[in-house]
């Protein structure tokens, strides 16, 4: 049996770390797994396969630098000694972590970078930012380079003409089945019916998820109907911001902090419709997770995949207050049924997988 190990920063709640268990559960009934993280820490442990084994790297946060560098070198050189080429596949999978394109580097000749976001976007369009970031993963040592987006691809392509060939678009894989289940998980959370009740779920991070734009489109809309409701459910470094904004705005009954959950579906299921304002993004896996359940979305973002374009199945929000607060008024409550085949396109991405493993 094959062996290839992934790299990774921790286990906590997140949509790449959710999208990284499926992928592993996955991968493990094919191949010896191994996960390799910078902190064995996250409730999502709890949620890989038995077989899949577990290790710590953990890095070295000394206040000396030189100590520090000393340290993490030394850590570094034992890894390369025990691990070097050992694995048929080696994967960084944390696209901001440099030490694991290191790790991955060393541990197989067949190595790959997950690339989750649009890093255009990222860098506000800054050339120089950009390339300084991909070249401190030594790109040009990968063998393959995975975005889960073609806009992804193509915006990374159009810096780096000359590895293309390394380039391939495999999006995250879904377990449907398993949030439909988790969808019906009794909650203390109801909606109105007469409301219109939209759903934020994702990272309280103004940098990307552009949440001056989502709160100042929604107090507009609020403003001509008081029944439109926004739950917001997440942490992040924006969060005191969001409350400040929704007490000086005196908007209190009409969008709420839930905070951070482990099961989400319940509340995704009986809400109207997903909405997310971002800078950019990769390809969110929250979307996926919204078609599953059936739910409208409403993007400023829009992104495909080998197998899905998301313009089939989204609201297409303009990037100003106007057009948002009008497309939220304008919003009619519906039910919807997508006709995708999960079971195919979860098959589809382990097949694309398996042939880099294979190659």
């Amino acid at each position: 049996m094959k062996k290839v190990v992934f790299f990774s920063k921790n286990l906590n709640i997140g949509g790449m770390e959710k999208a990284l268990v499926n992928l592993l559960n996955a991968l493990s009934e094919y191949y010896e797994v191994t996960l390799v993280l910078e902190e064995k820490t996250g409730i999502l442990l709890k949620s890989l396969n038995k077989n899949i084994q577990v290790l710590e790297y953990l890095l070295s946060k000394n206040k000396i630098v030189i100590l520090r560098k000393l340290i993490n070198m030394g850590k570094r050189m034992a890894w390369n000694l025990k691990y070097h080429h050992k694995f048929d596949f080696a994967c960084n999978y944390a696209t901001y972590s440099y030490i694991g394109s290191r790790l991955a580097q060393a541990s197989s000749k067949n190595s790959a970078l997950y690339v989750h976001s649009n890093y255009y976007g990222y860098f506000k369009e800054n050339k120089k930012d950009y390339q300084n970031f991909f070249d401190n993963h030594h790109i040009n040592k990968f063998k393959h380079l995975i975005f889960v987006s073609k806009e992804s691809e193509y915006a990374f392509i159009k810096i780096y003409p000359e590895y293309q060939d390394k380039c391939v678009v495999i999006n995250n894989i879904v377990d449907h089945a398993n949030i439909l289940k988790e969808s019906l998980e009794k909650i203390n959370f109801k909606v109105k019916r007469n409301a219109k009740n939209f759903l934020f779920l994702g990272r309280l991070d103004n940098s990307s998820k552009n949440f001056p734009l989502l709160l100042n489109s929604f107090n507009k809309a609020i403003q001509k109907d008081k029944s439109i409701k926004l739950y917001i459910i997440g942490s992040g470094p924006d969060k005191k911001n969001i409350v400040k904004y929704i007490k000086e705005k005196a908007l209190e009954d009409n969008i709420f902090l839930l905070g951070e959950k482990k099961n989400p579906y319940p509340y995704l299921k009986k809400s109207d419709a997903l909405i997310m304002t971002s800078f950019y993004e990769g390809f969110p896996v929250v979307f996926l997770e919204a078609l599953v359940l059936n739910k409208s979305i409403m993007t400023t973002v829009i992104m495909q995949d080998n197998y899905l374009n998301m313009r089939d199945y989204v609201v297409v929000l303009e990037n100003n207050e106007k057009d948002i607060a009008k497309k939220i008024l304008d919003f009619k409550k519906e039910s919807k049924k997508y006709l995708i085949d999960f079971n195919e396109y979860n098959l589809k991405i382990i097949e694309e997988i398996k042939k880099l493993v294979e190659v």
